[in-house]
């Protein structure tokens, strides 16, 4: 048994895998897609979240940390959109780096995610 649409036996689609529904499809334009897909991971967008990104930097280097502070942090990467997990694989890059044994800032967290961690 042969098929219309190609000249290739029954037996010979299913060992390509080619179905039916693949010639069905091919005629199909398909769908634009984004250039990026959104990235929908949390953001340190409140106090709150500067809080747990300073209390997880607090475990490199014994910081205190508080509301103001986390209230300065959050002045410094809330308007950046810093995706939470990238602030804290930022944090642990620059603690195995040069510069482990200074205290990190909002801009060292910066940098490092700008030069790709």
């Amino acid at each position: 048994m042969s098929s219309p649409h190609d000249g290739l036996t029954f037996a010979e689609r299913a060992a390509r895998g080619i179905t039916a529904g693949d010639y069905d499809r091919a005629a199909l334009e398909l769908a634009p897609t984004p250039e990026e897909a959104p990235d929908r991971r949390q953001r340190i967008a409140s106090k709150q979240d500067a809080f747990n990104l300073l209390a997880y930097i607090a475990a490199f280097d014994h910081r205190v940390r508080g509301e103001f502070e986390a209230q300065a942090w959050i002045d410094a990467l809330g308007p950046q959109r810093i995706a939470i997990e990238d602030a804290k694989r930022a944090v642990v890059a620059y603690f195995n780096g040069p510069n482990r044994h200074r205290w990190i800032t909002p801009g060292d967290i910066i940098e490092q995610i700008e030069e790709g961690l």
